[in-house]
């Protein structure tokens, strides 16, 4: 599924994916990051998986600006106290 490209160095499906997160996330060099868009044009299953992913790391990071709330908080630093009290008694 590597379309009409057929260098040496053309991206196959499994490559495409298994970068796919690196790529979303800018976390690969512009050289091989052209390679992954060139397959994405024409692979309409790997450009299917690549809309999904993309969609679901914009949730989650919408998601994650969301502040827990404050009894969470005190919740835990009062659990960690008990745990630190009950290490310096073992």
């Amino acid at each position: 599924m590597t379309g009409s490209h057929d260098a040496d160095d053309a991206v196959d499906c499994a490559e495409a994916l298994s970068k796919l997160f690196e790529f979303l996330d800018a976390e690969i060099g512009e050289a091989e990051g052209d390679r992954i868009r060139l397959h994405l044009a024409d692979c309409e299953p790997c450009l299917s998986e690549y809309d999904v992913s993309e969609h679901l790391k914009k949730l989650v990071r919408r998601s994650c600006n969301d502040s827990a709330p404050a009894e969470l908080h005190e919740r835990i630093r009062a659990q960690l106290t008990v745990l630190r009290t009950q290490v310096e008694r073992d």
